[in-house]
């Protein structure tokens, strides 16, 4: 099964369409099988609507499942629509319970019942439905391997030989760390699998874990999650109720797509875009109406909040008649605002994701930033005077271009700082107001600045 470049794919793509357009199926379905899983979910997703359902059912169950376990959320649920419960339970019993719970989460409920009552491993999939998705319970698989403390390393090494040895077909995944419970199924450790087959014979699985187990709660964010398992270099962290009883694990793979989800929801944020539901879709999966919805009402937004500007420009209006140069400035006098505060918003939102800073620190961050604004402040305000005298401008209105700049980034750095960390505060995602509205609030106050300053340093206003 080896990897597939882009083009390799796109050529195995061309070769399946021109497969189903002839109705020949089986070898379409052949060409898909013989592809990784994750290669087979990127072929079909390039495929239209109609040549992708018609190639599922076609599919064999295993390889249906090892599919809808690559395929995007929203894609897979569309296509488990089209297909017939008992089919799609066989589908489900052979996914991980993980990857099948968050299918059976995106399905209609009175359809998830008929599900449940048809599949034969219902039990591991059906206590992960009452987490939500965004959580550790809602990430974690129910199939793992967990040992008693009581049992030796002999016992132990006779289960594992057994459990890869059960199904010559079933790709058994033994773990690097084996997490260790008592009679209680409670965590009470976990075991370093190379100290297990190093360790003599008979010693006690009790004697050679590390009672130190970081564990995660079931309600515990994803994002919480990914940060636990990235500062402890983790690749699996188990789950536990308030009991600590051990409930399941969340794997490496899994948080790859959390951290993967999250980052392009905040790109979107940042960029003024509502995330749902593009941020787990891919770019030419995205319908132009969701994509109009998810833009529109920012864009509103930022246009209402922009013509403060122009209330700005024509509360000054007669200062500008009248110190016709003053208005030479105005675009970089609210770009140099709006950068900076980009800048300080972007250092600010990325310290209170890693938890390097919270905003009970508020004030401690913008001393902090406000320092570094006044040196910005004097260094770009002495190049902006220099720049409004090589323009031949009156001196006087050098020294408000210099003087705003310097004013300019101090506020801009101040608010750029506070806005994030109030809104974290108030449980709102900060990169959904830290993008353009930032920008916007700074242009209008920055040019507020810039007319009061004019007024006070130039003697014809």
């Amino acid at each position: 099964m080896p990897t597939h470049t882009t083009e390799a794919l796109d050529a195995v793509t061309r070769q399946v369409r021109e497969l189903i357009r002839q109705g020949r199926y089986a070898e379409a379905a052949e060409h898909l099988r013989r592809l990784h899983p994750a290669d087979r979910a990127e072929v079909v997703t390039h495929l239209p609507a109609a040549e992708r359902e018609d190639l599922v059912a076609h599919l064999d169950v295993e390889t249906a499942a090892e599919l809808f376990e690559e395929l995007d959320e929203e894609l897979a649920a569309d296509l488990a629509d089209d297909i017939h419960p008992e089919r799609l339970a066989d589908i489900l019993d052979e996914m991980e319970p993980d990857d099948a719970a968050d299918l059976l989460g995106d399905l209609p409920p009175e359809l998830v019942e008929t599900l449940l009552a048809e599949m034969e491993e219902s039990d591991e999939v059906a206590p992960l439905l009452q987490y939500p998705d965004e959580t550790a319970g809602g990430l974690m698989t129910t199939a793992f391997v967990a040992l008693q403390q009581d049992a030796t390393v002999d016992d132990v090494i006779a289960f594992l030989r057994a459990l890869k040895q059960q199904d010559e077909d079933e790709d058994v995944d033994i773990p690097f760390y084996l997490f260790v419970i008592d009679d209680h199924q409670r965590l009470v450790g976990v075991v370093d699998l190379r100290e297990l087959v190093s360790a003599p014979p008979g010693t006690r699985i009790a004697d050679l874990m590390d009672p130190q187990v970081i564990a995660v709660d079931a309600w515990t964010d994803q994002e919480e999650v990914a940060r636990v398992m990235k500062k402890y270099d983790l690749a699996a962290v188990p789950v536990i109720d308030e009991h600590k009883h051990l409930l399941g694990v969340v794997t490496y793979d899994d948080i790859m797509h959390v951290l993967e989800e999250e980052a392009s929801e905040d790109i979107l944020h940042l960029g003024g875009v509502e995330s749902e539901p593009l941020a787990e879709k891919p770019y030419w999966e995205q319908k132009l109406t969701e994509v109009f919805r998810s833009r529109f009402p920012w864009l509103l937004l930022l246009f209402v909040a922009g013509s403060y500007t122009g209330s700005v420009l024509r509360m000054f209006d007669a200062d500008l008649r009248r110190v016709i140069s003053l208005s030479i400035f105005i675009p970089l006098i609210i770009g140099t605002g709006g950068n900076v505060g980009s800048q300080t918003v972007a250092t600010v939102i990325r310290a209170l994701v890693l938890k390097e800073m919270r905003p009970r620190d508020a004030l401690r961050a913008w001393w902090r930033e406000v320092r570094v604004a006044a040196l910005l402040g004097v260094s770009i305000g002495a190049v902006g005077f220099l720049r409004a005298e090589l323009w031949g401008v009156d001196p006087h209105v050098a020294w408000a271009v210099s003087l705003t700049i310097f004013a300019v980034i101090l506020w801009a750095s101040t608010v750029a700082t506070f806005v994030p960390l109030v809104a974290s505060a108030l449980g709102i995602d900060p990169t959904h107001i830290s993008g353009p509205l930032m920008s916007t609030l700074i242009d209008g106050t920055g040019l507020l600045i810039y007319f009061l300053i004019a007024r006070l340093v130039i003697p014809e206003l």
